[in-house]
């Protein structure tokens, strides 16, 4: 999303709806680990990759669903489908991405996979140098006869040819002098009168979020909750913007309370969740945006 373009509440919320059309995505990574495990590697890339792109932060341990806790890890498994398929440039690119290796190093058992997998991706990449066809060298010239030398002796040097002689020299001839200059009086043309442009009508205020809302949705779409709990909804004047502000930083303190098990989070989330309510009672957090556990415990938070 562009910094500084302009957007009205009405396409923003279209927006957000077009690009998370299901928030949940411990359910696209769960179906996602099933569909590998039972071998159908199309649909687990697929769902991998709608995972990773609803939550793109990998973690060691999240809980998926009731008490069934497991790694968070989409692009290590987008790269095991690649491996699995014979494509292992994109499998290293996958496993070689900064934030899976850091997380993946904390798994020991995925970590050992990963690595022995990866080595023979790398093995492979050596063969396949080793085939090519190395470039033979360029066979040495022929030398050149001493014998056909001596039979094209060097030609004789030019023989100096008599200067041409210099043309006649030509008599100028003689230049008529100017005409004499007639001033002659002409009319100036009489001041234009300026008229000053029409005033410019005052603009209607702008209908787009403020600057910090923006940020606030774009960090809380491409899963940065914890740039999002920064947001200060205070410091936001417009009553609907500040309801906003209080509604998406409740989400990205409900999800990290979630992911970590914090109580404290889950504190901040009903904190937000109670300002947002006290600014506008009558509405509620759009299926689209926000998981229904979140809108679940929105409304449960009076």
């Amino acid at each position: 999303m562009p910094a500084g373009k302009s957007r009205t509440w009405l396409a923003f919320g279209a927006l957000c709806a077009a690009t998370l059309a299901h928030a949940d995505y411990k359910d696209n990574y769960a179906l996602g680990l099933k569909a590998y495990n039972d071998g159908d590697y199309a649909k687990a890339r697929e769902l991998m990759q709608q995972a990773f792109a609803e939550h793109a932060e990998p973690a060691a341990r999240v809980r998926l669903y009731g008490q069934r806790w497991e790694p968070y890890l989409p692009q290590y498994y987008l790269g095991m489908v690649a491996f699995k398929q014979g494509d292992c440039a994109t499998a290293l690119a996958q496993w070689n991405a900064p934030a899976n290796k850091q997380v993946v190093a904390q798994v020991s058992e995925i970590n050992s996979a990963q690595q022995r997998d990866a080595a023979t991706c790398e093995q492979k990449a050596v063969a396949k140098t080793d085939d090519k066809p190395k470039p033979q060298p360029a066979a040495p010239e022929a030398p050149v006869s001493k014998t056909v030398a001596a039979e094209n002796p060097p030609s004789k040097p030019p023989v100096a040819q008599p200067a041409a002689p210099k043309p006649a020299e030509t008599v100028p001839e003689p230049v008529a002098p100017p005409a004499k200059r007639v001033d002659v009086a002409v009319a100036k043309p009489a001041p234009a009168i300026v008229t000053p442009p029409p005033a410019k009508p005052t603009p209607p205020p702008s209908n787009t979020p403020p600057a910090p809302l923006e940020e606030a949705f774009d960090n809380y779409l491409a899963g940065r909750y914890a740039k999002v709990v920064r947001l200060n909804p205070e410091a936001i004047t417009d009553t609907r913007a500040r309801f906003h502000a209080y509604l998406v930083r409740a989400a990205a303190h409900f999800t990290l309370a979630q992911v970590g098990n914090d109580n404290a989070e889950l504190d901040g989330a009903r904190a937000d969740a109670r300002a947002a309510r006290a600014l506008d009672g009558r509405v509620t957090p759009d299926a689209a945006l926000f998981s229904p556990r979140f809108r679940t415990f929105y409304q449960d938070s009076k």
